[in-house]
């Protein structure tokens, strides 16, 4: 796995980003939905192939994948979120998406199909929900599934972590040479949710109720403005996740604690720089013959450090 797989699904897999990311996508950056009302799922899917030539069922698996609880209207209401995070444009995305959320939906009706499988004493079916028997008919059986029963709705977003822009298809008809408008209304079409740092404006930055959105920018300047976007900050406190997030997946190379629940990117920043001037001049006096006890004094007075700052920059070149 690489570090977007590894960092990204660790950063994302938080209840507090995974909801406003999806608040972000779905409600314009409203806080409908709530981080305590998000349930982890099994991200596995199983696709069985059909026919006399199947073979073994295929493990298909998500990178993210939980349930949201919530009450609209005195109503339960579930939906299941789903994200694919990718580093890099996935030409075949639209059939990657709808695969995944019809796998879904296929194991929602195979788990509705095992709960029916009961027989009571006449031989008619039946669901025994410790309450009362809900006897159905032949066709429900056979469809594993009743005319009464609805499915949980899946909703999957594609999160491209890069400041790369998009190439590749938004949805199906994208992917397919069909130019006779009257079959394309027999082809179902498959829309990817998008959430693209480089098609996010600067200013619907601050639609995102959290550090992501901190993230998301410098992910879209990581190459040329990422300095800017930090210091913009002006020594604001990270959390620890976001500062490390950000550390790995825009390789900024910054220096700081990782144990601390809040993180001064602004002067991990400025640290960085230093160490790098100090480390400069090291290497420069090396190179004009100086000895490492004048270094020593020299970088001392120069730049105003300790002896076991320098110290510790000279031994790692010395070895």
């Amino acid at each position: 796995m690489g570090v977007i797989d590894t960092e990204g699904k660790q950063y994302l897999s938080n209840n507090k980003y995974f909801a406003d990311m999806f608040n972000f996508l779905l409600y314009d950056g409203r806080p409908v939905i709530d981080p305590e009302k998000l349930k982890e799922l099994d991200t596995t899917q199983i696709a069985i192939p059909y026919g006399n030539g199947a073979r073994i069922p295929v493990q298909k698996y998500r990178d993210l994948l939980k349930l949201w609880c919530a009450y609209m209207d005195d109503t339960a209401v579930y939906v299941m979120l789903g994200a694919e995070l990718q580093g890099k444009t996935h030409y075949a995305m639209p059939v990657k998406k709808g695969l995944y959320d019809m796998l879904g939906y296929a194991r929602q009706v195979d788990e509705a199909r095992r709960s029916y499988q009961k027989k009571d004493e006449e031989g008619d079916l039946y669901v025994d929900d410790d309450v009362l028997k809900i006897r159905l008919t032949s066709e429900e059986f056979l469809s594993g599934f009743r005319k009464e029963d609805k499915l949980i709705p899946i909703i999957t977003a594609t999160v491209l972590l890069s400041d790369e822009e998009w190439k590749g298809p938004l949805d199906l008809y994208d992917m397919l040479d069909v130019k006779d408008k009257e079959l394309l209304k027999f082809i179902p079409n498959y829309p990817i949710n998008l959430i693209a740092p480089f098609n996010i404006s600067d200013s619907d930055f601050e639609k995102f109720n959290t550090k992501l959105g901190l993230a998301m920018k410098v992910l879209k300047y990581q190459k040329a403005g990422a300095v800017e976007v930090i210091e913009a900050t002006n020594h604001e406190m990270i959390d620890r996740e976001t500062a490390v997030f950000l550390n790995r997946v825009a390789k900024l190379d910054l220096e700081f604690d990782e144990k601390e629940d809040q993180v001064d990117m602004c002067k991990a920043m400025e640290d960085n720089n230093k160490k790098r001037e100090v480390t400069g001049a090291i290497k420069g006096m090396r190179i004009a013959g100086m000895n490492d006890d004048d270094i020593l004094i020299k970088v001392m007075e120069a730049f105003h450090v300790t002896r076991e700052y320098v110290l510790t920059l000279l031994k790692p070149l010395k070895a």
